[in-house]
């Protein structure tokens, strides 16, 4: 090969190659060699990435709480879920709709009784599954826990009276409740340049505590308007380390996963062993059975087992939003046009009978839906969002259903 050619073949090469060594030592300048690796071997997250990040044990209750359970579950062989997938109205069976969504595990209790259990796509009852965003739910729970204990004095507070790094600047001024609202002016932008994104470095950063300590860029942007922020529940977790002085998985296995009676060890996902800061926006991993308790202390208004875990008090003012909502509010957010609501980091909406349904709810569909109008919690996860148009709509059609049941029932076990 002549040695003109060869160089107009090498030299775009090497430009390339210079481009990416540049990009590569910018983003580790910036961020670290750890977030850079997970970023280009991972890119998107993932329910897998269960088995990625490090993870803090949350030990079971010492006495478990079991469900009642049908005696007679006969009901299941003509049991259909109906469902709008790809602009098609659908009518399966229950393996045949998990199959179909990409569901891993299904459970719906009424009441006291678990009317259905089911997972499929290499997924069982024993396996560990991870909540994305349905933590930011329960990092609410834990907030309210820290109001009722003393920790926190008022979620009316500016979170500098909390985090000192914040105090005489802008962002110092919003207070807890502003976060857990997400209605702050902290500025979050979720799609950057390639890996710069703030839902990237939130997910995938090997120090989230000190990302949100440094991010302290501010704006007026928002006008006080819903905009979701995943650094809102790294600061809400930086506070709450830093009054209860335990870390959040201690507290979360005393003060919700014990009480709860789980039958099994849970666990929360860290940003690194060094740092050792739970991934607060999307990091409890569990097993579904324990995982959907926390639905029915809320449907019980904070109680399981007799024992008032969360304030009835906290909940209704965490959970329920007024409608008719401001649609203004959510002008060019995922919930514009929707008519669901957000409050403390759980969601709301109408119940096609009567009153309001309460929902946590992460990526991919995973979904905790509560509804006191049909005493029913259920709970979907998924390795997808299975292409389904509307899973709350599907999931308030499997709570209708379920209500119907004539149920012969097993008394509950409790050990």
């Amino acid at each position: 090969m002549e040695k003109g050619k060869l160089i107009a073949i090498l030299t775009p090469i090497t430009v390339v190659l210079l481009l990416l060594l540049i990009l590569f030592s910018v983003t580790v300048s910036m961020t670290s060699m750890t977030y850079l690796n997970r970023v280009i071997t991972h890119w998107d997250s993932s329910v897998k990435d269960v088995n990625l990040f490090p993870q803090r044990e949350v030990e079971k209750a010492f006495s478990p709480y079991q469900y009642m359970r049908p005696f007679d579950q006969s009901y299941l062989s003509s049991f259909r879920i109906n469902y709008i997938k790809n602009n098609k109205t659908l009518s399966k069976d229950l393996k045949g709709f998990i199959k179909d969504t990409k569901t891993t595990s299904l459970i719906a209790v009424r009441g006291d009784i678990n009317v259905l259990e089911d997972y499929g796509n290499g997924y069982f009852n024993n396996s560990l599954y991870t909540s994305f965003s349905m933590t930011k739910s329960v990092v609410s729970l834990l907030i309210g826990k820290a109001v009722e204990e003393g920790y926190i004095d008022s979620i009316k507070q500016p979170i500098s009276d909390y985090v000192e790094e914040f105090k005489g600047l802008e962002i110092g001024k919003n207070t807890i409740e502003d976060l857990l609202l997400m209605r702050s002016n902290i500025v979050y932008e979720e799609d950057k340049f390639l890996w710069f994104g703030d839902d990237s470095l939130t997910y995938w950063s090997d120090d989230l505590r000190k990302l949100a300590l440094e991010h302290t860029q501010t704006t007026d942007e928002y006008n006080g308007k819903f905009h979701y922020n995943n650094y809102h529940p790294l600061l809400l977790g930086i506070i709450l380390e830093r009054t209860t002085g335990v870390s959040i998985s201690e507290y979360f296995q005393k003060k919700l996963w014990e009480p709860l009676g789980t039958e099994y060890d849970a666990s929360w996902s860290l940003d690194s062993e060094k740092s050792g800061f739970e991934k607060m926006e999307s990091g409890i991993n569990f097993r579904p059975i324990d995982f959907i308790k926390i639905g029915s202390m809320v449907l019980r208004d904070g109680k399981l087992m007799a024992e008032q875990i969360i304030s009835e008090e906290w909940l209704k003012q965490s959970t329920l939003c007024e409608f008719p909502i401001d649609k203004s509010e959510y002008e060019g957010t995922f919930l514009e046009g929707k008519n669901i609501g957000y409050k403390y980091m759980w969601y709301t909406c109408p119940n096609p009978k009567a009153g309001y349904d309460i929902i946590a709810w992460g990526k991919s569909d995973q979904i905790l839906y509560i509804s006191p109008t049909y005493n029913t919690v259920i709970l979907r996860t998924g390795i997808s969002d299975g292409g389904v148009s509307d899973w709350i709509s599907t999931l308030q059609g499997i709570a209708r259903d379920v209500s119907k049941l004539d149920l012969k029932i097993y008394p509950s076990i409790i050990h």
